[in-house]
């Protein structure tokens, strides 16, 4: 199994992110049910006590539930990849404890390093062929810094299930965050 650790992004924050579908021609927008901010990317995972260590490290971490605000829009750009539209998060500090909490309680068993530094986004869509002009404007035109909050109240253990057109995850555990 693929895995995962991400919180789920409820309403009003996905409905907001909703409302860009479409705006930009040219990007193959990621259905709004499976908006998510990964905390930590673990991988193919087959080996059953493998799954209940990670499930015992996750029920194990306390931190406290917390609120996210949507910041500005950027774009991750790999050569010969297609580009990744993703809204910035507002970094706080309980969302940056918790992805700490993530990434000690995974490299505790077993899972090592993680390989980049942590971007709290959401991804929008990708772009195969960005036109720099058009996408410079939209970026610019779309921050949402600010706006209502969306509680949070669980992170989640995510499969990634490779379908034709774009993933679909399922849950498969939610750990609760202290009130």
């Amino acid at each position: 199994m693929r895995l995962f650790i991400a919180l789920g992004i409820p309403h009003p924050l996905s409905t907001r992110l909703a409302t860009l579908r479409g705006s930009l021609a040219e990007v193959n927008w990621v259905p709004p049910e499976t908006y998510h901010l990964t905390l930590r990317f673990i991988g193919e995972v087959t080996d059953r006590h493998m799954m209940e260590d990670i499930h015992h490290a996750l029920s194990a971490i306390h931190a406290p539930a917390f609120d996210l605000l949507a910041d500005a829009p950027g774009l991750f750009e790999r050569p010969g990849a297609p580009a990744t539209l993703w809204m910035g998060i507002v970094r706080n500090d309980s969302l940056l404890h918790l992805q700490r909490k993530v990434d000690t309680a995974m490299r505790r068993v077993g899972l090592g390093e993680r390989h980049r530094r942590f971007v709290p986004h959401i991804t929008l869509g990708s772009i195969p062929y960005p036109d720099a002009t058009r996408l410079a404007t939209w970026l610019g035109r779309h921050a949402m810094v600010g706006g209502d909050a969306t509680a949070i109240r669980t992170f989640s253990l995510y499969r990634s299930l490779r379908g034709k057109e774009s993933p679909a995850y399922e849950v498969l555990e939610d750990y609760d965050l202290s009130p």
